[in-house]
């Protein structure tokens, strides 16, 4: 099976924002479409589809963040559909993301998790992020130097 991004555009905008979570996981994360709503207001981000060969199993989003908290790339959003999880298509997503971002420039990347999120716990540290304290809503802060 052969992991690949695909930017997220007319073609395939619908088909992300139906993508569906586990019911347990929808209060760790936001849906597909708040997050495809912000692609008109935050043009800065990068939205990209995540396929498994030719079929449609997730979603990522990332930016540039130079703001309050430093300088770096934010990953800001993973999601893999419901029947999808387990597979190892949120590692191998992340993984191309962060090569492109390195691409980009990136000396640092940085995401989050709520807390209680174990799932999304263990694939950030099996990546390398390390925890660098909470945020203001109590999400767990994260960063990768080493990428």
């Amino acid at each position: 099976m052969t992991i690949r991004l695909q930017d997220v555009d007319d073609s395939n905008w619908r088909d992300c924002a139906d993508l569906h979570l586990a019911e347990e996981e929808t209060k760790f994360i936001s849906s597909n479409v708040y997050v495809l709503a912000e692609w008109k207001f935050e043009t800065e981000s990068v939205f990209r589809a995540i396929y498994a060969d030719t079929e449609l199993v997730g979603m990522l989003a990332y930016y540039l963040h130079d703001g309050d908290y430093g300088y770096f790339y934010w990953l800001y959003h993973l999601m893999i559909q419901r029947v999808y999880q387990g597979n190892g298509y949120g590692e191998a997503a992340i993984r191309l993301a962060l090569k492109e971002m390195h691409e980009l420039g990136a000396t640092e990347i940085r995401t989050m998790y709520m807390p209680g999120n174990k799932r999304a716990k263990n694939l950030y540290e099996k990546l390398g992020f390390e925890e660098i304290g909470t945020l203001g809503g109590g999400d767990i802060f994260l960063r990768l130097s080493s990428i």
